[in-house]
């Protein structure tokens, strides 16, 4: 008996130890017996109002909808999901939904900063599209951008990176909004290509949104206005089955997606000790091969020891390390399961080499995120480091965690932490909607520091990752300065590179 609890409480410490992975697919039939509070207003005289047309629609995918007005009191006791409509009237809505521990889908644009999801300043960080003076400036209403396949709510839609119409062209349509989330959030589709004109953003539940704060369960931000959810675009009968028809007419399965991954099962934090975690690392090096790309005739001894501090540690945890200069061919990488670049490397002599090994890769050296294909080209514009010399910014030796839920935070809660001992260089950029940022520079929320891509993300310059890609900030000196925090981020972040892409 003792024996059968001796394994048990080892597979159970072994199963806490695995990172988080992503959760289940989002089911066709999630919002069947769910029980929704549709918080809705009311349109001007003339102005058609979808409210009742999508109450309905929820009742036909199984849905119970009970509807509230914006001055009533909090209904979300017992609630599955709460659904802010344009119609109501954000100044009598105020922030009475901010808190709420249900996921909320809201496309009223004024709720946003309501809710934490983005700043509060009209036509910068969220705004209401109003008809343009140039016709053909209103056509882009109609269309957007679809940012990544691996977004959770484009994977569940089925809808491919790209252009796209999510409404149909039509007159009257009353006024499409967009907002800027914070680097927390995944923006699954842009107008006018631009990231910061976010048409569908969402935040997993505990991701940082706007300031301190945290989202409390999931959050979707919609582009909707009074009258446009009638006119969503929907591929029927033979086009259903050709991706190039579904794939363009796919607006109302996004909108089917964003409720439907808002109320699905939310993606938890690792929960397992530092302890458990090594082993579960120990275990997952094991007979893996790494390949460390270093430049042989360093001028710098703090650079030297931290490469070799550096390959000491990876070999303590069971990798097979080789090493290979920067000047070498990146054929080096064949026949290995990850590729680690050392900050030690000068970028101008690396290259574009591994930019497409079909293996996972961590960057360390962070000026190499353009070659990559990782961030756009533009240096101390889309990337850049907190140092004495070329910055604006100060030295800086904390980060702000915004996806403390990613596998490779290591469990750490959201908010700021100490990566490293003292104050030094710091890597930032600005990348793509298709990155999974885990950490921003404090007082610094654009500027991301550790940022991942999954497997089939869309890149830079729509680049497709061809294998997991991962950014640690860790300047060519700097691995002995590493906190104790700052290694389990260090050794989660190989753990998640090491594991099976989410299907």
């Amino acid at each position: 008996m003792l024996k059968t609890v001796g394994k048990i409480a080892l597979i159970a410490c072994a199963l806490l130890a695995l990172p988080a992975v992503a959760q289940d697919a989002v089911r066709s039939d999630a919002l069947k017996g769910k029980r929704v509070l549709f918080v809705i207003g009311q349109t001007a005289k003339g102005v058609p109002n979808d409210d009742p047309l999508i109450r309905d629609y929820l009742g036909t995918l199984g849905a119970k909808v009970t509807t509230a007005a914006a001055t009533d009191a909090v209904q979300a006791a017992g609630k599955d999901l709460i659904l802010i409509s344009s119609t109501a009237d954000a100044r009598e809505l105020g922030a009475k939904y901010r808190h709420v521990q249900v996921p909320v889908v809201t496309w009223n644009a004024y709720s946003f900063p309501l809710l934490g999801m983005t700043g509060d300043r009209l036509h910068e960080d969220f705004s209401v599209v109003r008809e343009k003076p140039f016709h053909n400036a209103n056509h882009a209403n109609y269309y957007a951008h679809a940012t990544s396949a691996t977004d959770p709510i484009l994977k569940a839609a089925r809808i491919p990176h790209g252009m796209f119409a999510p409404l149909l062209f039509s007159g009257g349509v009353t006024d499409p909004s967009w907002g800027k989330p914070g680097r927390g959030a995944d923006v699954a589709v842009v107008f006018e290509g631009d990231y910061e004109k976010a048409a569908v953003f969402s935040y997993e539940r505990e991701a940082m949104m706007i300031g301190d704060a945290v989202a409390p369960a999931r959050r979707v931000g919609l582009f909707l206005g009074h009258n446009s959810w009638s006119i969503l675009s929907d591929a029927q009968g033979p086009a259903a089955a050709d991706p190039k028809e579904y794939a363009w007419f796919s607006g109302r399965r996004l909108f089917d997606a964003a409720l439907k991954w808002a109320v699905s099962p939310p993606q938890a934090r690792v929960t397992a000790s530092r302890q458990a975690q090594r082993a579960a690392l120990e275990r997952a090096a094991r007979g893996k091969k790494v390949l460390f790309v270093r430049r042989y005739d360093l001028p710098w001894p703090e650079n030297e020891a931290s490469d070799m501090a550096q390959l000491a540690w990876l070999e303590s945890l069971g990798f097979e390390v080789s090493t290979a200069d920067h000047m070498d061919p990146d054929s080096r990488a064949q026949g290995m399961d990850l590729v680690i670049i050392s900050a030690s490397t000068n970028k101008y002599k690396l290259g574009v080499k591994y930019a497409d090994a079909a293996i996972p890769v961590l960057l360390l050296e962070a000026k190499a995120v353009d070659a990559l294909g990782m961030v756009t080209r533009r240096r101390n514009t889309d990337y850049g480091v907190n140092d004495h010399k070329e910055s604006l910014y100060p030295p800086e030796n904390y980060v702000n965690l915004v996806r403390a839920y990613h596998p490779a935070a290591a469990g750490l809660p959201p908010g700021q932490m100490k990566l490293f001992r003292t104050p030094g260089v710091l890597a930032w950029s600005r990348p793509p909607a298709g990155a999974q940022v885990i950490a921003t520079i404090p007082n610094q929320p654009d500027h991301a520091t550790m940022f991942a891509f999954e497997k089939g993300a869309t890149m830079a310059n729509d680049v497709v990752a061809p294998a997991r890609r991962l950014l640690f900030p860790l300047d060519a000196p700097r691995f002995p300065d590493l906190t104790e925090d700052g290694m389990a981020i260090y050794g989660a972040a190989l753990q998640w590179l090491l594991s099976a892409p989410a299907p």
